[in-house]
């Protein structure tokens, strides 16, 4: 320090004015390390959706039928297969209650009719003495009102009695129309509840034919017009008819993940009975494709389907809305949002964001 001290001024303000300028330089920042990730250069291909599948043939119009009150089952008067008519008798309950109330709704009208007979008789004679003078206005009205009030009751008594009667008529099960039993749901002695199923009436006229469709094979696109489809019969292949694609359930089936496909059978050969196995095939348009590994798939915040795609010559990443044909076991193809050469990220998709630079695993296949 006393070296320090007796130096010149100029010498000390100089070594003041170094050691300023070094605690002012930082050191520059290493340069952002890469994220490593495996891509793939993808390929459009064509998409066959040409469907060959097993389906079965069931009536158009089917209905369970079931009682309009609930009781106990006496008798059913048909089975499985049996053809019935328009009006016919199906099942009977026990008829005891409603057989009570009908007696007690059918009293209850008498009391009401000869309640009104004796309220009319005193209301006219009411109205000749008060013509003549021999009673008073408040009597003639109070006859009155007993004769509106007796003819009100007996239009309640009438209506409980055709409800009664109505009751009645419920314990008898009837076809609603002509067709062949399908089911049954309950045998006799068993108590059913109000429309609970006792049997199911099908309509054997109008027949189609029914399939469940894995994945998306047979979506059609918006404006499309429906292919016809070709219906087999499995135990006879020379059987063979041809049908249009009336019904796409527009959800997935929870359980099977598949799709219901109805198609509509306009001349349909008798042999094609209810029931019976058949094979359905239908060609569609081909549509032009990306098959990717599902591991490509990314979920935008939106929950929408999307892939990060690698931006050259940068080699940074950009998220790509994309949409989804179908769903397959390890595989995803996509119909929309990227073009053949493109780059798309298939592992380390968790770790990236948008404009992050990334480095290209070597024989990842990009």
């Amino acid at each position: 320090m006393k070296d320090f001290d007796t130096m010149p001024l100029t010498a000390r303000t100089a070594i003041i004015a170094s050691f300023m300028l070094l605690g002012c330089e930082q050191p520059a920042p290493p340069p952002a390390e890469a994220t490593l990730i495996r891509a793939l250069s993808v390929q459009v291909s064509q998409f066959d959706r040409t469907s060959a599948l097993t389906g079965e043939i069931q009536a158009r119009h089917e209905s369970n039928l079931g009682f309009r009150v609930g009781g106990k089952v006496i008798e059913r008067l048909v089975d499985v297969g049996n053809t019935v008519a328009e009006g016919d008798l199906l099942a009977r309950l026990d008829s005891q209650d409603q057989l009570n109330a009908l007696k007690s709704a059918q009293s209850d009208v008498a009391a009401a009719q000869a309640f009104v007979e004796q309220s009319r008789t005193q209301e006219e004679r009411q109205r000749k003495l008060l013509a003549d003078g021999y009673t008073t206005r408040t009597q003639y009205d109070n006859a009155q009102r007993r004769y509106s009030q007796a003819q009100a009751e007996l239009s309640s008594a009438q209506a409980k009695l055709s409800s009664a009667q109505d009751a009645l008529s419920y314990t008898e099960l009837r076809a609603d129309r002509a067709g062949i039993i399908t089911a049954k749901g309950a045998e006799p002695g068993q108590v059913v509840a109000s429309g609970q199923m006792v049997v199911r009436l099908a309509d054997p006229n109008e027949r189609e034919a029914v399939f469940q469709v894995p994945g998306a094979g047979l979506r059609i696109s918006g404006g499309a017009e429906m292919p016809a489809v070709e219906v087999r019969l499995v135990g006879d292949p020379n059987l063979v008819t041809e049908g249009t694609i009336r019904e796409i359930s527009p959800g997935v089936d929870p359980v099977t993940r598949t799709y219901t496909v109805k198609v509509a059978l306009s001349d349909a050969p008798p042999a094609f009975l209810l029931g019976s196995a058949v094979v359905g095939r239908a060609r569609l348009p081909a549509q032009s494709v990306i098959n990717l590994p599902s591991s490509a798939l990314f979920q935008t915040a939106e929950g929408e389907p999307a892939v990060w795609v690698v931006e050259q010559p940068r080699d940074t990443v950009s998220l790509r809305p994309v949409t989804v044909l179908q769903y397959d076991t390890g595989t995803v193809t996509v119909s929309s949002g990227l073009d053949a050469g493109e780059t798309v990220v298939i592992g380390g998709t968790q770790k990236l964001r948008p404009g992050q630079k990334v480095t290209i695993r070597q024989g990842s296949g990009a």
